[in-house]
Formats: C-alpha cells, structure tokens, sequence
C-alpha cells in the first residue's frame, strides 16, 4: 500500500509545484500588463489564491515523508535515545490528530459549499466546491500519511527498534541535513520512501 501511495505523493508535489510556478507567471503578466496596458486579467489574484492552499496542501505529504517538518530540538537532544524515539512517536500520534481535526472542519467547509453551491464574491464567481474539494483531497492525503508513519514507527517502536523510529519520524540529523541541501531534498526523499516501502 506504501508504495502506490508514495508515489501519488510525488506526483502532487510536482503537480504541486508546477502549478505554483504557472501562477506566479500568471500574476506576473498580469501586473505587467495592467502597468503598461492598463489590462487587467480578471481573478488573477484569486486563481493564485486557490493554487498556493491547494499546493501547500499537496506538500504536508511531502514533508511528513522526508521528515522536513521542523520541530524544536533544544531539550529533545538532552534526552536519552530511547526517550528521544518515544517522543517521535508521540509527536506523530499529535500531527495525526491535527490532521484529523484539519480534516474535519475542511470537510465540514466543503460540505457546505456544496449544500449551499457557494460561489466566490469576484467577477470569475467561481464554484468554491471545486478548489475546497481538491484542497481538501490533499488535507486527506496528508492525514493519511501520518496515520501511516505512525502505525509504522509505533510498530518499530514495540520491536525495540529505535533506529527504524529515528528514521521514519525521527528529527534528521546534521549531515541528512546538509545531504538534504546539496542534493536538492532528493536524497533525503528517495531514502524515506524506500524506508517506507520495506513495511
């Protein structure tokens, strides 16, 4: 189940980051041509509103997978290295839930968009069921991969392996860190994903 699913997460990360480049492109033209030609794109703005949420969505999968979510370390490196993977495991168990609750209250959004065929208060009028429903897509995706970290390094962390805990959710250390930053997050990511995908 992993891997079908890691896949799908790098492919909306990209889809993800491509998207967010055309929007920026878009934004562009449009300031430029409405300083030189007093043309306006109408719903520039509000188009480059929907992408940013939905590709900052597409990304918590991304982060979760190659544990890029930042966490402050300060007392957790004082612990002993049993303590520090209990508290990696818990710290999961709690992106969970608020991923749950995120969940929730966007379906509860979306839900209501839809009952109510809610439409955007600009000249594009645009359906708010559409952008709310992938955004909320890629919120589920996110739940799911912590829900899957989670049961992973909960299971790891019953075996007494503290290592396979500190690598999939444990904070990176020094030189992934720095791997990380050289080689574009590439290393980090395939890493993780082939972490993943032997559970």
């Amino acid at each position: 189940m992993m891997k079908p699913l890691n896949l799908f997460i790098h492919i909306i990360v990209q889809v993800g980051g491509w998207a967010m480049l055309a929007s920026a492109c878009l934004v562009t033209y449009d300031v430029i041509t409405r300083k030189l030609l007093n043309i306006s794109i109408a719903g520039a703005d509000e188009i480059s509103g929907y992408v940013f949420a939905i590709s900052t969505a597409c990304a918590y999968s991304y982060a979760l997978l190659t544990r890029a979510n930042i966490r402050i370390d300060f007392i957790y490196n004082r612990f002993p290295i049993r303590v520090r993977r209990i508290l990696d495991v818990v710290s999961i168990f709690f992106t969970t839930g608020l991923f749950a609750v995120i969940c929730y209250f966007a379906y509860n959004l979306v839900s209501d968009a839809i009952i109510y065929q809610s439409r955007s208060i600009t000249p594009l009028q645009t359906p708010l069921a559409i952008p709310q429903t992938i955004w909320f897509a890629a919120l589920c995706f996110a739940l799911l991969t912590a829900l899957t970290l989670l049961i992973l390094s909960f299971a790891a962390l019953l075996k007494g392996k503290d290592d396979r805990v500190n690598e999939l959710v444990g904070i990176p250390s020094l030189d992934e860190e720095i791997q990380a930053e050289l080689h574009g997050g590439e290393d980090t990511a395939h890493s993780q994903a082939h972490l993943v995908e032997k559970d």
